[in-house]
This record gives structure tokens, C-alpha cells and sequence, in this order.
């Protein structure tokens, strides 16, 4: 994980290190877009997405503090593929393709940094072809729930604010709308979570824990 008290873009050109805020629901960057450099996200949560031959948008994966958005892009040279959005308020820097290449070749530690979070993303997208391919409805579910609180802060009692559509949630799952809507309501029926309008809370974490193992 990236911290920024100790960051490693801090070198001589640092000036060039530019800050950007961005609001709910900005776009960070197209497909096809030629990026200037690359984006560390300081806080808040984005989703990667890519739109379908029939005009659909599909969630690939959520983004958040303290990791990197767009590295392949910088690192081959070539236009995105995918889109960026921010979620939720979000703090990020941009840095130049220049300063992170020379990084690159001089920070032993952020090169190695940077092949685990590659080797993250590798294990990610094997994951989830197998949870597609192998794991039912209900085992979804309750891994994307008990995953939510990496992206999106709770408040006091623990209520999560869930900062995407049902459709989306879904979406990034590879289930029907309302098959994951009947899945919510049975989780809150058995008590296991509660729901008020966008906000969740996970009351036995055990239980999902447990669902997504395929156990129970």
C-alpha cells in the first residue's frame, strides 16, 4: 500500500505532481484515452468499467486509497480500454508517465511495490473467473458484501453506505438484478444483515464468511 507521508514520487520535479480533486460521478478518464501520466488515489473509491457491443455498461473492478489507476496503460504506451469514475469523493494525484518511469527504474522498493500490486490484480481477475464459473448466487453475494466496507465508509453503528445501484452490484457479481435483490432479502429475513434504502449493515459476519466458503 502506497502511503503518502512517504511518497515516492516525491523527487526533484515534485512540482509536476499534480493534485486533482474529484466530485461523485466525474469521469477520471474515457476509453481510448492517450494518458499523461499516472493516478494514485489519495481517498476515495472509482469503478472501472467498459461499455458492451448493446450500449451497456460493464463493472470490472472498484478502485481505492492508497493504489494506482492506469498502469497499463502507462506502462505500454497504449489508449485505455477501460473507463474511470469516481464513486465517491475523491482525492487523487496525477503523475507524470516521466517522473513514474524514472521512479521506476531508481525506487527498489516501489518497483517491488508495484509487481505485487500486479500480481493482486492477476489474482483478482482469476478469482473472479472462477466465482462465475464455480460459485452460486448467494456465495456472490455474500463476498461482495463482506468486501463493501474496503470501499465505502460506515458510520457510527456500522451502516455501510453503498455508494452504487442494485444494477451495478450486480453487475460486478455476473448475476440478474433481481436475483441479487432476492438474495439481499433473504440475508436481512435470516438477520445476518440489514438494509435502510442504500445503507447496509452485516450483523453476522460469520455467516456470510461462512456462505462465501461454500460451507453453509
Amino acid at each position: 500500500m502506497l502511503n503518502c507521508y512517504s511518497c515516492p514520487f516525491k523527487v526533484s520535479e515534485n512540482s509536476l505532481v499534480q493534485p486533482f480533486n474529484y466530485s461523485k460521478g466525474e469521469v477520471i478518464f474515457h476509453e481510448e484515452e492517450r494518458l499523461a501520466g499516472l493516478y494514485c488515489i489519495e481517498k476515495g473509491t472509482c469503478k472501472i468499467s467498459k461499455m458492451s457491443s448493446n450500449g451497456r455498461e460493464q463493472i470490472i473492478e472498484l478502485l481505492t486509497n492508497k493504489t494506482l489507476l492506469g498502469i497499463r496503460s502507462v506502462l505500454n504506451g497504449e489508449k485505455t480500454n477501460l473507463k474511470a469514475t469516481a464513486i465517491t469523493p475523491m482525492k487523487v494525484c496525477l503523475v507524470p508517465n516521466h517522473i513514474f518511469l524514472k521512479t521506476l527504474k531508481t525506487d527498489e522498493d516501489f518497483t517491488i511495490f508495484l509487481f505485487q500490486l500486479l500480481a493482486n490484480y492477476i489474482k483478482s481477475t482469476d478469482d473472479k473467473i472462477i466465482d462465475l464459473g464455480q460459485k452460486s448466487v448467494s456465495q456472490r453475494v455474500a463476498k461482495l458484501l463482506l468486501s463493501m466496507d474496503k470501499y465505502f465508509e460506515a458510520d457510527a453503528k456500522g451502516y455501510i453506505k453503498i455508494k452504487i445501484r442494485r444494477e451495478d452490484m450486480a453487475n460486478m457479481i455476473g448475476v440478474a438484478t433481481e436475483s441479487l435483490i432476492r438474495t439481499l432479502s433473504d440475508f436481512q429475513k435470516n438477520n445476518w444483515i440489514e438494509t435502510q434504502g442504500k445503507q447496509l449493515r452485516i450483523i453476522n459476519p460469520k455467516k456470510l464468511q461462512s456462505i462465501e466458503s461454500g460451507l453453509s
